[in-house]
């Protein structure tokens, strides 16, 4: 492989010694294609001329494969070093994307008929971006791109479409939902020939990015197209049936339908007259693909074509016809910013782009009116009616009160698309990866606390009909989200939303975030080499560390976290540090740490404050240095929390504290009571001499008698 790398170089002189277009983090924005085994291990990378190796593959950085780009990711030249037999290509994922985790994991060394096979993951230091990112493994498709980077579709005979499209993505899709998951990347840019006869298609990347990131505009249904590309959810089987007609739209016609309108346009035009009327009307289907793609197109997810039908068509029996599935129009229409709507899905995006000006129609019941007399929806009508009386009752907060009036007003109009607040605009179940691409992108995590806070998915859960199991997990989780965005303290706040919602998601700490840390395993030798070059007075744990261990570590570390609430309390907040880390060691390890041990180590001093007796203290600090060599989290952490010593060192801290007061009570009694004592001694000393005196005298009288008598 290596010698064809070096003679394929001629042919791609063009991409060797340039830079790729996507030739930095971030660069990775959705492209229009046609226009140009553990997700979570870090490999060992030697690095050697133009090439680098990564686990078990030779990666080729000056070789760029065009051909085989998926979505925002670039291709590039690989060696398989296990194997000597088959073709293999890296395809680099943006590092400031999250990549699908369950999708990985699935597909990893897994042959499935019409997927392109992944071989392996890992995580790489990619040069071009000066930092690590995610690199996947595939195996060459044989037939190459359907589409190739003119345009131009290599034939398929539309009689062979059934037998070589249908067939193929249909079992990609039956094994994928039958684990629950979705593929969210199903487009004809996105096929590969399997076989150079071109008798098969298979189905490109659709874990590099997020669900749907990649999706042309005209692929997502009436209910995903409005939310932002990085907000589209993980959506449903339903969702990928869609996709699937029309990706034979595209093939039948060969092009991109609506390939001469803009987003807003192709928005307008589905809305307006559902989506496979607005396909018919600006393009020409062959007979023989009017009902595959009339059924796959229904925007209405119950009467949409599932697998039943399918294998109806393919099998050449008559399906169920599909029902008209035009939203209902209203007789008048109304206004918004000069512009006219007559559809209630219609309005409802009207209403999100003309944000400010939309709420004059809202407050004053026009919009109201027109869902009760034009369109005869009192239900919608009553909704709405009671939003504006929530409006009324607001309080000083006026303002607020506004905007959550006008995004409820948009999930009352289209309560099945996304959750809308200003320039936010996701799925309930892409908010994780509208958060990731908010505060990797510049626009911050505020977006996404306002909605949370202002409780708007709240009023998008209550707007839902029908028991759903999906819905009722999305809401448990939400529950959650409120609860932290709630929370100031360190491990809480968006970041601990981010991590539990996103599997995928790297730690954003900046002392780590060049290393894409995935996996709590990678955590410690990351924070191992950020010690290196760390400043005295800086802490190993931070808001994004500490919110990455409480979802990601199987322990329940809530007790550090609450004792972190507090960084004036040094001992707690350094005690609390010290034994998230010396946890996530014991778990994952590695055995030595010693940058990172003497980091800690550095940072002990209120910790050791713990102690008492000087003595104590004295051999602790001592004991400090020797066991930061041994670079054991563990030990270190011990040192300082020995329930033994600590109970030992509190008793004797309690003993001589009663011996103490007892001397000091002793000292005031001496010093407060001199006087009395005088007092006292003065008085006995005078009944003593008054005693003595008597005494003399009668021994004196006697000896007189005595005396005269003798």
């Amino acid at each position: 492989m290596a010698e064809q790398a070096e003679d394929q170089k001629q042919d791609v002189s063009n991409d060797a010694g340039q830079k790729p277009e996507m030739d930095k983090p971030g660069g990775g924005a959705p492209v229009d294609e046609t226009a140009d085994a553990n997700a979570n291990r870090e490999e060992e990378i030697s690095t050697g001329g133009k090439n680098l190796e990564i686990g078990n593959f030779r990666v080729f950085t000056d070789l760029r494969l065009p051909e085989f780009d998926m979505g925002h990711c670039k291709a590039y030249a690989a060696d398989n070093l296990r194997r000597s037999e088959g073709n293999a290509f890296a395809l680099v994922t943006d590092p400031v994307l999250p990549t699908r985790y369950d999708l990985i994991k699935f597909l990893s060394g897994v042959h499935m008929a019409g997927q392109i096979d992944l071989l392996d993951s890992a995580i790489a230091h990619w040069p071009i971006f000066g930092r690590k990112t995610m690199v996947l493994f595939f195996e060459k498709p044989k037939g190459g791109h359907v589409i190739v980077s003119s345009g131009k579709q290599r034939s398929i005979n539309e009689q062979d479409i059934a037998a070589s499209v249908v067939e193929p993505l249909m079992n990609v899709l039956q094994a994928l939902g039958e684990k629950g998951l979705t593929h969210r990347a199903v487009r004809a840019t996105n096929l590969f020939f399997g076989d150079p006869e071109g008798g098969k298609v298979i189905l490109g990347d659709c874990a590099s990015g997020p669900p749907g990131y990649d999706q042309p505009l005209v692929y997502e249904t009436t209910a995903r197209m409005a939310a932002d590309p990085a907000g589209r959810g993980v959506g449903t089987l339903s969702d990928d049936l869609y996709a699937l007609g029309m990706t034979l739209a595209e093939l039948a016609i060969g092009r991109r339908p609506l390939a001469n309108m803009t987003d807003q346009e192709i928005m307008d035009i589905k809305l307006s007259k559902g989506s496979f009327q607005a396909i018919a009307s600006q393009e020409k289907l062959p007979l023989i693909m009017i009902e595959p793609v009339r059924g796959l197109l229904c925007d209405d997810p119950e009467e949409r074509w599932g697998f039943a039908e399918l294998h109806a068509w393919l099998d050449g029996r008559r399906t169920k016809p599909v029902q008209g599935n035009t939203e209902k129009r209203a007789a008048r229409s109304q206004n918004i910013s000069g512009k006219d709507y007559y559809t209630v899905r219609a309005l409802a995006q009207g209403v999100a782009k003309n944000w400010v000006n939309a709420l004059t129609p809202l407050r004053d019941g026009t919009v109201e009116i027109w869902l009760r007399r034009g369109l005869g929806d009192n239900d919608r009508a009553k909704a709405m009616a009671d939003a504006m009386r929530q409006l009324q009752w607001a309080g000083a907060d006026k303002r607020s009160a506004e905007e959550v009036l006008v995004a409820r007003s948009i999930l009352i109009l289209d309560p099945s698309g996304p959750v809308r607040y200003k320039g936010f605009s996701a799925m309930v179940d892409g908010f994780g990866n509208m958060l990731s691409y908010d505060v990797q992108h510049g626009s911050g995590p505020q977006r996404f606390s306002d909605v949370i806070v202002r409780d708007i998915p709240a009023f998008w859960f209550g707007r839902q009909e029908g028991y759903s199991p999906e819905v009722q997990r999305l809401q448990s989780a939400y529950k959650n989200l409120r609860y932290y965005i709630q929370q100031k303290s360190a491990g809480y706040g968006y970041e601990r939303c981010l991590y539990s919602m996103v599997r995928n998601q790297h730690c954003l700490s900046p002392m780590i975030e060049q290393e894409y840390v995935v996996d709590i395993a990678q955590l410690l030798p990351a924070l191992e080499k950020a010690a290196e070059n760390v400043s005295d007075d800086a802490w190993p744990v931070d808001r994004h560390i500490a919110a990455f261990i409480a979802t990601r570590l199987e322990d329940d570390v809530e007790g550090q976290l609450m004792a972190m609430q507090n960084p004036s309390d040094e001992v707690e907040y350094s005690r609390a540090i010290i034994s998230m880390l010396a946890v996530v060691q014991w778990r994952h390890g590695p055995d030595n740490l010693q940058n990172l041990s003497h980091w800690v180590a550095r940072l002990m001093e209120p910790a050791v404050k713990v102690f008492h007796s000087k003595a104590r203290r004295e051999r602790v600090e001592t004991e400090i240095p020797k066991l930061a060599k041994r670079g054991n989290l563990v030990e270190l952490y011990n040192l300082i929390n020995d329930e033994q010593e600590r109970r030992k060192d509190q008793s004797e801290f309690v003993e001589a504290v009663a011996e103490y007061s007892e001397a000091e009570s002793e000292v005031f009694d001496l010093e407060s009571s001199g006087p009395a004592r005088l007092e006292m001694a003065e008085k006995v000393g005078q009944q003593a001499a008054a005693f003595a005196s008597t005494m003399i005298a009668l021994l004196t009288v006697s000896a007189l008698f005595l005396m005269h008598i003798f």
